[in-house]
C-alpha cells in the first residue's frame, strides 16, 4: 500500500513539527504502508501526474487562510483518476470553516491534529481508510476472483497445469511460469468453479460484472466477450439473421461481417462509402440510410425480395471517421404508422469504445445519453467494441452493448448465438480485464483518461502543423496532419492557421472536427452536413506528393518508404496508404512517445534530402535485395516509387476499383459452400474477367473488401479490363518492382510472383 505525504506550508509557534511527521511515517511503515514524500504541492502534483498508485493522500499544512488555496488543484488531480481515494489533512488545530473552502472540505476524508493525536492513532485511522477504499475499488468479477484465489484449493479439475505447478516441471515450462508470474496461473480457472458463476450463463460474479459494464457504458444490457469483436459481430448477426432475410451492410466492413453472412445465409445489400484521393475511406452518405432507399434495395435485391433483419455500420472507420448516430437514427426512422425497416441497428465500434466518456464525441456513438430514453418504437441498437484495442483490457477482450427497441433482441435468442461463438473454456483472466477496463472508465476517470489522450493528439497535430508551416516558408517539404488547416479562435471572427488555435479549444470543441461539406481539406465530394467528424486521437499524417483533388505533384515521398524507415526505428503506424500514415493516440501515449515520432519524421527528412545510402538507413533491406537497392540512396528509391505511382496512377485505379459495386451472383454462404465442395479453382489475372470470386478479396490498403464472396469480376469495356482486375494487376506490378515492399492482399494466392484468385468453377 502507498500513501503520498505532501508537506506544504505547516507553520506553528514552535516551528515545523518534524518529529510528529517522522513518528507517523514510522507507524505507517510498520503497517506495510510505503510513504512517498513531496516537499511542496507542485511536487505532489508531479507524482500524481506520473500515475503513481496512491491509496491515501496525506496533506500536511497549517490552517492559515488563503485566497487561492494551492492544494485545491492537487485534490482535483488526485480525484480525476482515483475518485474515492481518502485524503487526510494533517494540521494544527484551527477553525476549519474559516480557512478551507467548501469544495476542499468535501474532498477531505478526515482531519488529524498532528500535534495532539498520537502517531499510532492517526496511522490506525489511515490504515482503516485505505482498507475501505481498497474494498470498494475493484469491480465485481475481479474482486470475486481475488477472493476465490485466497482459498488455495486443491483442484482435481482443468486446467491441467493446476495453478501453474505443471509448468514448473520442465526448464521451458519454468521459464514460461516465471515470465508471467504465479497469479496469472493461479487464476486461470475452468468452468467447474461455480462459486464465481458462469460467463456462458451470465450468472454470479460474471453477471454482476456485466451489469456494471452496462451501467458504465450506458447500455440496457452488456455482455463480456473473450473472442474479440470478430466473435461478437458473428454472435449478433447469428442472433438476427436467417437465410430468408436480408442484411444491409456497410461496404467498409470487417471480414467478420462477411463471415456472419456466410454463417447465416442472409442476402446482403450494400451501402458504399465515399472516398478521397488520399485513399481515406469516408462515410456512407446519409441518403443510403433513408427508409425509401433501403426499401428500394430490398425490393430489388438480386437474390429476390426479402425482409430486412439488420443493418451494420463501422463506427469509427479505420481512418477515424465517426458518424452522427443521432442523425442516422432519424434517417432510418419510419414515418407514422410504418414499422421500422431496420429491426437491429449494429455499430461495429471495435476501435471506438471510449467515445461515451468525453463530450468531444457527443451524438457520434451508439450508446449515447441515457438507456432509459431509448424509445421503444426505434430500432434495437447494438454496439460491439474491442476493449483491448483502445481501452485497457487484454487481447482479445471485447464488449457487446444492447439497447432494445421495437423488436427486442431477447436474451434466449441472443445467448444461443453468443454461446455458439464463445468458447466453453473461457479465460477468466480476459474476462477480468474486461471488468477492470470498465471500472477504469467509470466516473471522472473515464473523462480524465480520454481527455489526456485527446490533449496529446492535439499537441502532436499542432507541433506537426507548425513544422510543416516552417518548412513551407523555406520552400521545403514536410509531413502535415490531416485536419482543418484554418479555424477561428473562440470569440473571434477571423480564421487563423490550425497551429495557432488554442489547444484547449481544439481539445474540447467538437466543431473543429466535424467535416464541413464546403471545406476542401478533407477531399470528400458530396459530403453531408453534420454527418461525420474525424476523431482527434486517430492521427493521419500526409506525405507530400498528392493534391487534395488527386493530382500528383512533380515530386513526392511515398508513405511505404516512410513506413519502412519508421519500422526500422521501432515505430509502427496502424495503417499506411500511398501517401498516408495513421497513428492511434490511445491511453498509453505520452509526450515522450509522440516526441520520438516527431523526431523520427525530422530524421527521415534529413536522410531523404541527403540521399543517404540505403545500406546505412535500411541496411537489412539493402543487404537482402542488394541487386535492386545496393547502390541506391533513400531519395533514389523514393523517386522510383513516386514515378511508379504517377505513371501507373495507383490511387486512381484504387478509387475506380471501389467506386462501383461488383455484380453479386451468389450469396457469400453459397460461394463458401462451393469452396467446401471443391467446386473452385485458382484463376490468374489474365483469365479473371467474368469469373465469380469464391472468397473476399481485400487489398491492403485500404483493407476493406473490393469483392465479397460470390461477386463477379467485370468484363472488359472498350478494350479495357475491369477496374478491380486493373488494380490487382497494378499491385502485382508494384510487388515485382519493389521487393520488400509487397502489398498484403487477403484472398489472393501468389504463385511465382503472379496473383491468383480462388473462383467458382461453374455457375
Amino acid at each position: 500500500m502507498k500513501a503520498l505525504l505532501v508537506e506544504s506550508d505547516f507553520k506553528t509557534p514552535g516551528g515545523y513539527p518534524t518529529a510528529a511527521i517522522e513518528r507517523l511515517i514510522k507507524q505507517l511503515n510498520d503497517r506495510d504502508i510505503e510513504v512517498m514524500r513531496a516537499t511542496s504541492v507542485p511536487d505532489g502534483e508531479s507524482i500524481i501526474d506520473a500515475n503513481e498508485p496512491i491509496d491515501c493522500l496525506l496533506l500536511a499544512r497549517s490552517m492559515d487562510p488563503k485566497e487561492v488555496d494551492p492544494a485545491q488543484n492537487l485534490l482535483d488531480k488526485l480525484h480525476e483518476r482515483q475518485e474515492n481515494a481518502p485524503v487526510f489533512l494533517l494540521s494544527d488545530r484551527g477553525t476549519v470553516t474559516k480557512t478551507l473552502s467548501l469544495e476542499m472540505m468535501e474532498q477531505i476524508s478526515e482531519f488529524a491534529w498532528i500535534l495532539e493525536d498520537s502517531a499510532d492513532f492517526i496511522a490506525g485511522r489511515i490504515m482503516a481508510a485505505i482498507r475501505r477504499y481498497r474494498q470498494q475499488l475493484l469491480p465485481p468479477l475481479m474482486s470475486a476472483i481475488m477472493k476465490y484465489n485466497q482459498t488455495h484449493e486443491y483442484s482435481w479439475a482443468v486446467p491441467g497445469h493446476q495453478g501453474g505447478v505443471g509448468f514448473t516441471k520442465t526448464p521451458a515450462g519454468r521459464i514460461f511460469h516465471d515470465f508471467y508470474g504465479e497469479n496469472l496461473f493461479r487464476t486461470d480457472s475452468g468452468i467447474e468453479r461455480t462459486a464465481l458463476g458462469s460467463l456462458l450463463d451470465h450468472t454470479g460474479a460474471f453477471k454482476d460484472s456485466e451489469t456494471n459494464i452496462a451501467r458504465v457504458f450506458g447500455a440496457e444490457k452488456s455482455y463480456s466477450g473473450v473472442v474479440g469483436t470478430s466473435g461478437n459481430n458473428r454472435s449478433v448477426m447469428q442472433a438476427c439473421l436467417t437465410e430468408k432475410l436480408a442484411a444491409v451492410v456497410d461496404r467498409n466492413c470487417h471480414k467478420s461481417i462477411e463471415q456472419g453472412l456466410i454463417l447465416t445465409g442472409a442476402a446482403p445489400v450494400y451501402m458504399n462509402p465515399i472516398r478521397n484521393a488520399y485513399g481515406i475511406i469516408g462515410p456512407v452518405p446519409n441518403s443510403e440510410m433513408w427508409y425509401n432507399t433501403i426499401e428500394y434495395k430490398l425490393l430489388h435485391n438480386p437474390f429476390g425480395e426479402r425482409d430486412n433483419g439488420y443493418l451494420v455500420l463501422t463506427n469509427s472507420t479505420y481512418d477515424g471517421i465517426c458518424y452522427n448516430v443521432a442523425a442516422i437514427e432519424r434517417a432510418i426512422s419510419p414515418g407514422a404508422g410504418r414499422e421500422s425497416i431496420v429491426p437491429v441497428l449494429h455499430f461495429d465500434e471495435a476501435w471506438y469504445g471510449y467515445a461515451r466518456f468525453n463530450t468531444m464525441y457527443k451524438n457520434y456513438f451508439a450508446m449515447r445519453d441515457n438507456p432509459k430514453d431509448h424509445a421503444s418504437n426505434l430500432s434495437t441498437v447494438v454496439a460491439t467494441q474491442s476493449s483491448h484495442k483502445m481501452l485497457n483490457a487484454l487481447s482479445p477482450a471485447s464488449y457487446i452493448h444492447i439497447r432494445n427497441g421495437e423488436k427486442p433482441l431477447d436474451f434466449p435468442r441472443f445467448n444461443q448465438a453468443y454461446m455458439m461463438h464463445t468458447t466453453t473454456s473461457p479465460s477468466y483472466i480476459i474476462a477480468a480485464s474486461n471488468d477492470i477496463a470498465a471500472q477504469m472508465m467509470d466516473g471522472e476517470c473515464g473523462q480524465s483518461l480520454t481527455q489526456e489522450a485527446i490533449n496529446e493528439a492535439v499537441d502532436f497535430r499542432q507541433a506537426l502543423a507548425r513544422l510543416y508551416a516552417e518548412f513551407q516558408k523555406k520552400g521545403e517539404w514536410f509531413f502535415k496532419p490531416w485536419n482543418i488547416e484554418k479555424g477561428r479562435k473562440p470569440g473571434e471572427e477571423k480564421d487563423v492557421p490550425f497551429q495557432d488555435i488554442p489547444a484547449e479549444a481544439l481539445a474540447t470543441d467538437q466543431s473543429y472536427w466535424v467535416m464541413n461539406p464546403d471545406d476542401e481539406w478533407h477531399g470528400f465530394k458530396g459530403l453531408d452536413a453534420d454527418w461525420a467528424m474525424i476523431d482527434p486521437v486517430k492521427v493521419s499524417i500526409l506525405a507530400p506528393g498528392i493534391n487534395v483533388d488527386g493530382t500528383l505533384e512533380d515530386t513526392g515521398v511515398p508513405a511505404a518508404l516512410v513506413n519502412a524507415w519508421l519500422a526500422r526505428n521501432g515505430i509502427v503506424p496502424t495503417r499506411t496508404t500511398d501517401f498516408q500514415l495513421m497513428f492511434l493516440f490511445s491511453m498509453g501515449v505520452t509526450k515522450g512517445k509522440w516526441g520520438t515520432l516527431l523526431e523520427a519524421l525530422l530524421s527521415f527528412k534529413r536522410h531523404y534530402d541527403a540521399n543517404t545510402p540505403l545500406s546505412e538507413v535500411l541496411p537489412e533491406l539493402a543487404a537482402k535485395y542488394s541487386a535492386e537497392y545496393g547502390a541506391l540512396g533513400l531519395k533514389d528509391l523514393g523517386d522510383k516509387m513516386f514515378a511508379f505511382l504517377k505513371q501507373d496512377d495507383l490511387g486512381k485505379l484504387l478509387n475506380q476499383a471501389y467506386d462501383a459495386l461488383p455484380t453479386p451472383v451468389l450469396t457469400p454462404r453459397a460461394a463458401y459452400q462451393k469452396m467446401v465442395q471443391g467446386e473452385c479453382e485458382l484463376v490468374g489475372l489474365d483469365d479473371l474477367h467474368g469469373r465469380v470470386a469464391a472468397n473476399a478479396v481485400l487489398p491492403y490498403p485500404p483493407g476493406i473488401p473490393m469483392l465479397m464472396s460470390g461477386e463477379q469480376f467485370g468484363e472488359p469495356v472498350d478494350g479495357k479490363e475491369s477496374a478491380q482486375i486493373a488494380y490487382l494487376r497494378a499491385l502485382q506490378k508494384w510487388d515485382d518492382t519493389f521487393a520488400g515492399f509487397e502489398h498484403e492482399t487477403a484472398g489472393i494466392t501468389i504463385t511465382d510472383g503472379k496473383y491468383q484468385v480462388m473462383c467458382i468453377k461453374t455457375i
